[in-house]
C-alpha cells in the first residue's frame, strides 16, 4: 500500500494501470524475491534468513539422497572411476623420485594378493585393513607366497582418477609413510570394481614390499606383464598373438553406473554456490544503485555462513576415502 499511495501523488495514471491490471502488480512484486525492497528497506526474499535455512535444508537432504541412493538402484547411480594399475604406478613413483628415493617395481604376487584383499571386502562386505573374521594384509601376502622383510598396505575407495587417489594418500601421514618409505622396493595393486554396502563403489588396494631375498625383486619383463594384463581386463591394450599369458590375476571390473555421485554432488554443491552467488552479487549492485539501508543484517554475512554449509557437507560426505 505503502508503494501505491506514493506512485499515486508522482504519478495517478500509473494507479489507474495498475487497478485495471492486477498482474502488473504481482510481476512487479516477483523482482523482490531477487532484489532488495526500496521501499521495505529490506534484502530479496532469496536471501533472507527463512530463504537461506530452506537452502542449507535443500542441499543436505540432496547430497544425502546422492549417497544413499545407490543403495536402491546401484546401476543407475554410484561412483565410477577412470583408476587403473599404470597410472597409480607412475603417480606413487612420481611422489618417490621427486624426493630422492627409488622407484616402485610392480609385483606378480604383490598384486595377486591386492587382488584378493579387493575381492575379500566385496565378498564379506567391510571396508577396513582387518577382516571381520580377523584376515590381515600380511595374511593375503603371504599367501601368495612371498616372502617379505617389510610390507605395507593402503586403501582407497570412491576416487574418480588414480591422480587423486595418490595426492589423497601423500596428504595423509600415514598412507605418505607407507607411500614414501625406503624399506619398500616391489609394489602390488587391485582396482576393483563392485557393490560395497549396497552401492557401486571403486575399490583400490596398494600393498608394499621388501622380499627376503633381493634377487627376488620383480624384473622388468614380470611388471610389463602385469601391466599388459591389467590393461587387457580394462579394455586398453589387446594381446599380442604368441604373448605369453601373465601369471597375475586381474579381476574384470563391474559395469560402471550410469550417473558418478562424485560428479553428480559436485555439480549440485556448484549450483547452489552458483545460485547464491549470482544473488549476492544482484543485492550488492541494487543496493548500491538505489541507495538502500538494509535494517535486518549484512548480505555477505549470510551468504559467507551458506556457502560454510555447502563446503561442510560437501566435506562430510565427499566420495573418496582412504584408511
Amino acid at each position: 500500500m505503502a508503494l501505491l499511495s506514493k506512485t499515486k501523488e508522482q504519478n495517478p495514471s500509473i494507479v489507474k494501470y495498475w487497478r485495471k491490471n492486477p498482474k502488473s502488480i504481482d510481476k512487479f512484486q516477483f523482482i523482490y524475491h531477487f532484489l532488495p525492497h526500496p521501499e521495505h528497506k529490506r534484502r530479496a526474499t532469496l536471501l533472507s534468513n527463512k530463504a537461506l535455512v530452506i537452502y542449507c535444508l535443500v542441499i543436505m537432504l540432496t547430497i544425502g539422497s546422492l549417497r544413499f541412493f545407490p543403495k536402491f538402484a546401484p546401476g543407475v547411480l554410484g561412483y565410477a572411476s577412470s583408476i587403473n594399475m599404470k597410472d597409480l604406478l607412475v603417480d606413487s613413483n612420481k611422489m618417490r623420485t621427486d624426493r630422492g628415493l627409488s622407484a616402485l617395481r610392480v609385483n606378480a604376487k604383490l598384486t595377486e594378493a591386492a587382488q584378493e584383499k579387493a575381492a575379500n571386502m566385496f565378498k564379506d562386505q567391510y571396508w577396513a585393513h582387518v577382516s571381520p573374521s580377523g584376515s590381515e594384509p600380511w595374511d593375503f601376502i603371504l599367501k601368495q607366497n612371498y616372502d617379505y622383510t617389510y610390507a605395507g598396505e593402503n586403501l582407497a575407495k570412491n576416487f574418480s582418477t588414480s591422480q587423486d587417489v595418490v595426492t589423497a594418500w601423500y596428504n595423509s601421514p600415514s598412507h605418505r609413510e607407507n607411500l614414501l618409505s625406503p624399506n619398500y622396493d616391489e609394489v602390488g595393486f587391485a582396482v576393483v570394481n563392485g557393490v560395497l554396502d549396497g552401492y557401486e563403489t571403486t575399490l583400490v588396494v596398494q600393498m608394499f614390499g621388501r622380499p627376503r631375498d633381493p634377487h627376488q625383486v620383480a624384473t622388468v619383463e614380470e611388471e610389463d606383464n602385469v601391466l599388459s594384463k591389467a590393461a587387457i581386463s580394462t579394455g586398453e591394450a589387446t594381446q599380442p598373438e604368441g604373448a605369453p599369458a601373465p601369471v597375475v590375476n586381474i579381476k574384470q571390473p563391474a559395469v560402471l553406473p550410469a550417473i558418478d555421485v562424485a560428479t553428480a554432488t559436485r555439480y549440485v554443491t556448484l549450483s547452489f554456490a552458483g545460485f547464491l552467488t549470482l544473488l549476492l552479487f544482484l543485492d550488492i549492485w541494487y543496493t548500491r544503485k538505489k541507495g538502500i539501508a538494509k535494517l535486518n543484517g549484512h548480505t555477505i554475512a549470510h551468504i559467507t555462513i551458506f556457502i560454510m554449509v555447502i563446503l561442510s557437507i560437501w566435506i562430510v560426505l565427499r566420495p573418496g576415502l582412504i584408511i
